[in-house]
């Protein structure tokens, strides 16, 4: 018994491993190596961890339902962009997207399934949630190639996307395994709303921020309707043990939506990682700061901790001087720490919003991982 936990913590350990080097290293690491590797891991795991190959009941109902989400995802998807608008698809179908895409998220979404199936029956709660954390890192590396990232920035917008409705999503995938032993519906479901995108010839112009939101909300639902069909476990809850419950709930979804609109910086607050000292003893490296975007009434003043755009780069720094030059308004900028005030000057365009609120230390996650692309390159 000592000597399958071990084996199950070995299979565990070595998928996240692999799976990180497939994050950072993700132009060396193709999704065609990683489903050939996946797929040849997913064999070997087979012949290592013997289930019980016997079906509960429920099981093509079950399958049915999970395609039925799959399609309403997808629906939902496209009825949104009646309002927003479509956009025709970078990638088409064809025999070149089949075989650099289709065919790899096919057989990786497919070993992976096998392998959590394996392992779940095999494991206990502690290997449940390592297994947990191995599938959002390969979500990661799923939605790390459907995007074609190029730059650090678009991997965290992204990866702050994908990790909240991953986890969601991973947590169903989970509760079905191992409480209905079907990998089959979820299979169909994964292949339907992450596919469709390279065989349907438009697609939507939603913010990934909608559709995180979206892929967020529906595998809760899902979790809804299968208790309330299937489960058969009696269920004395008192009324205000539901109520307990639905307000726990509401507020961890209000969270996650908060921290996801903050994270996206598309609406009147964002947040962002400091990374450099020039503000040290106000601000410092590996701090997050909140700010809240300037409406075109709202004044700057002198004094002001502002977020502007430099070359590109939002920089964070303090109003010093600001001087009426014909109809312009100049202002001049300097870090805290720096000796010297800012080259040249920024106009009213140039500033993005004021500083309102420092979160300290829990950006330095944010700038190791930046670290760990930048060697990857």
């Amino acid at each position: 018994m000592r000597s399958d936990k071990i084996r199950l913590y070995i299979i565990e350990l070595t998928l996240i491993a692999f799976f990180l080097l497939a994050i950072i290293f993700n132009n060396i690491l193709t999704r065609q190596i990683v489903a050939i590797i996946l797929l040849v891991f997913m064999i070997a795991i087979t012949q290592i961890l013997k289930t019980d190959k016997s079906k509960l009941t429920n099981t093509n109902q079950i399958t049915v339902l999970l395609m039925s989400f799959g399609i309403m995802y997808i629906s939902i998807i496209y009825i949104i962009g009646v309002f927003v608008g479509f956009y025709n698809s970078t990638i088409k179908l064809s025999m070149w997207s089949l075989a650099n895409y289709i065919i790899p998220y096919i057989v990786i979404i497919i070993s992976a399934e096998i392998i959590r199936k394996r392992v779940l029956l095999k494991g206990t709660k502690k290997t449940r949630i390592i297994m947990l954390i191995a599938m959002i890192l390969l979500d990661m590396i799923i939605f790390i190639n459907i995007y074609n990232l190029k730059t650090v920035k678009d991997y965290f917008s992204v990866l702050a996307f994908v990790i909240f409705s991953s986890i969601a999503n991973n947590i169903l995938y989970n509760y079905v395994v191992v409480n209905y032993r079907n990998i089959l519906g979820i299979i169909i479901y994964r292949l339907a709303t992450i596919l469709y995108t390279y065989i349907i010839p438009i697609t939507p112009n939603i913010y990934i921020f909608f559709e995180s939101v979206i892929r967020l909300i529906v595998p809760y639902i899902i979790y809804i309707v299968l208790e309330q069909i299937y489960s058969k476990k009696e269920k004395i809850i008192s009324i205000q043990q539901k109520r307990r419950g639905a307000i726990v709930n509401i507020i961890l979804a209000i969270i996650v939506v908060l921290i996801v609109m903050l994270v996206s910086c598309e609406f009147k607050y964002g947040a962002l990682t400091i990374g450099s000292g020039s503000m040290t003893g106000t601000i410092d490296k590996g701090d997050i700061i909140i700010y809240e975007e300037y409406d075109e009434e709202d004044k700057v003043e002198t004094g002001d901790i502002i977020v502007f755009v430099k070359d590109d780069i939002k920089v964070v720094h303090r109003v010093v001087d600001q001087r009426d030059v014909g109809d312009e308004i100049r202002y001049y900028t300097k870090g805290d720490a720096n000796m010297q005030e800012d080259d040249g000057y920024r106009t009213r365009k140039d500033i993005i919003a004021k500083v309102k609120l420092r979160i300290p230390y829990i950006g330095y996650l944010t700038l190791w991982v930046n670290n760990m692309f930048e060697l990857g390159k």
